[in-house]
C-alpha cells in the first residue's frame, strides 16, 4: 500500500503516457497487428491486444487515484468509466477515416471489457483480502 501512495505522481504520468500511447497507435495509418492460428482458427492477436490495452488503462487509473486502503471513490469510478469507454469508441470509429484501419465492433467491445475488469479485479482482489 505503501508503494501505491508514495508513487501517485509516477502512476499518474505513466496513465497519460498509456492514453497518448492508445492515440498514437489507434490513429496511425496501418496496422501492427497480426494473425496467428491455433488449430482450425484465426485467434486475431489484436483482440487480445485490445483487451490488455485497456486492463492495464483501467489498472493504471485505480492505482493512480487510490487512497489509504486501497479504494477509488465512486464518482471518480464513474467518471473514469464513462471517459474511458467514450474514448475507446471514439478512437474505434476514428478508424474508418485513417487509411489502412477500419471500424470493428469487436475491438471496442474488447477494450470495453478490459475496461471493465480493470476496474473490477482490484476490487475483487481488494474485497477477497479483507
Amino acid at each position: 500500500m505503501e508503494f501505491v501512495l508514495k508513487n501517485k505522481k509516477s502512476f499518474a504520468f505513466i496513465f497519460w503516457f498509456w492514453v497518448a500511447l492508445i492515440l498514437y497507435f489507434t490513429l496511425t495509418p496501418g496496422s501492427l497487428y497480426q494473425k496467428f492460428a491455433m488449430k482450425d482458427q484465426n485467434l486475431r492477436m489484436d483482440y487480445i491486444l485490445h483487451f490488455l490495452i485497456y486492463f492495464g488503462l483501467s489498472i493504471l487509473y485505480m492505482l493512480w487515484k487510490a487512497d489509504n486502503f486501497l479504494l477509488v471513490k465512486n464518482k471518480f469510478l464513474v467518471y473514469f468509466l464513462v471517459s474511458a469507454l467514450i474514448l475507446s469508441g471514439i478512437s474505434e470509429y476514428a478508424q474508418t477515416f485513417i487509411p489502412g484501419r477500419s471500424f470493428n465492433p469487436i475491438d471496442y467491445y474488447l477494450n470495453a471489457l478490459g475496461i471493465i475488469l480493470g476496474v473490477a479485479c482490484p476490487k475483487a482482489f481488494l474485497i477477497k483480502s479483507l
